[in-house]
């Protein structure tokens, strides 16, 4: 379960999205695990990117920042302008120190406007392989690892490998779509001589240990919240499962990958191969929170009973974007993680109950009465 014995190794790295929950996680353990760490932020709600990033790493871990404090130098910038809005002098420097750059930036918003999400998702992305480009031109710099998303699959029916991509699907939001471009992008810039990993996580949650989470916009806390609020007699989702990661599981996976692949331009599914079923997830949580339990049916099914529009308007943004036709193989990514000792942790009662409890100690979730 823990990490490659090269962490140990000190190694010079550019992390993009260091605010938000894999970038947060991904800076805790880079620098637990003596990396010096260049951490891109942008100002916001009045706060500057020292702040911010200060404030995220101490949500996981009040330990980390005093102990490393000189590994980490935040930069104010912004992945969508151009340089990523970095001096000359900066960007001088990052060519001559990072290794690696880590870019976990993004949009997750499932519905903005399509053009507007590109301009982060893809033209942002753009923006940091060419800094990429410019520090492999310098002779040390390795590799990009980029964090994707498994629903580049989009509508795709059947199985859906870590080697696929272009398979002919549509998609259900502009953010698949615009994840689906970074990737094409990506593909270009492999034939410059990068070496670029992708990585696609499913739907990420928050620590393992703790139930811990900066946010809960991802779909499955907002699942857990439409069930929360008691106004489905009836739900759509007999018939999915869900694939489900640790924020923890995941970053120390793509970290292991990181350190200890030789082979270059690969694309990883770092999720275990167990998915979990709906009706599991709803038992549970009716049981621990006390609401009444929605009936779940087919989505066939639930559109028969003429659900209202307010009803219809919750599930277009949440359980209608779900693909229940997809299979995410994941096989090839966990058999390479085997041979450093690394297995993802199967999602199960005691940690949904942790995540449910962390839910309610921050009032995002309320209950009714108490059966646990």
């Amino acid at each position: 379960m823990g990490l490659s014995r090269r962490m140990k190794n000190r190694k010079t790295v550019f992390l993009t999205g260091s605010t938000g929950l894999v970038g947060s996680y991904l800076l805790k353990i880079l620098l637990q695990n003596d990396c010096k760490v260049y951490a891109l932020a942008r100002r916001k709600d009045n706060k500057d990117a020292r702040a911010r990033v200060i404030d995220v790493l101490k949500f996981w871990d009040k330990k980390t920042l005093p102990k490393k404090f000189t590994n980490l130098v935040v930069l104010e910038g912004d992945i969508a302008k151009e340089n990523l809005g970095l001096s000359k002098k900066t960007i001088d420097l990052l060519k001559k120190e990072i290794k690696e750059i880590f870019h976990c930036a993004a949009v997750t918003e499932f519905n903005w406007p399509l053009e507007d999400i590109r301009k982060i998702n893809v033209e942002g992305t753009r923006n940091v392989l060419d800094l990429a480009v410019q520090c492999y031109r310098k002779g040390n710099f390795k590799k990009v690892s980029h964090i994707s998303t498994a629903y580049v699959c989009g509508d795709h029916k059947g199985t859906f490998r870590e080697t696929d991509l272009d398979v002919g699907q549509r998609f259900n939001t502009t953010y698949e779509q615009s994840k689906f471009e970074a990737e094409k992008l990506i593909q270009q810039y492999r034939k410059k001589g990068l070496w670029i990993d992708i990585f696609r996580p499913p739907f990420i949650i928050g620590e393992s240990k703790t139930g811990k989470t900066i946010a809960f916009r991802q779909g499955f806390y907002q699942l857990l919240h439409i069930w929360n609020l008691e106004i489905f007699d009836y739900f759509p989702g007999k018939e999915y499962f869900m694939d489900i990661v640790f924020v923890d599981d995941l970053c120390k996976a793509i970290l292991n990958i990181s350190f200890e692949s030789s082979n270059s331009n690969k694309n990883y599914h770092p999720f275990g191969c167990k998915t979990a079923p709906f009706g599991t997830i709803l038992d549970i949580s009716s049981k621990f929170l006390g609401f009444k339990k929605p009936r779940l049916v087919t989505r066939h099914r639930f559109l028969k009973i003429n659900p209202t529009p307010v009803q219809k308007m919750i599930l277009n943004n949440n359980i209608f974007l779900f693909n229940s036709n997809v299979k995410l193989h994941s096989k090839l990514t966990n058999d390479f993680l085997k041979n450093f000792g690394f297995k993802f942790l199967n999602f199960n009662k005691m940690f949904l109950l942790r995540s449910l409890r962390y839910c309610l100690s921050t009032n995002f979730l309320k209950r009714e009465r108490i059966l646990y």
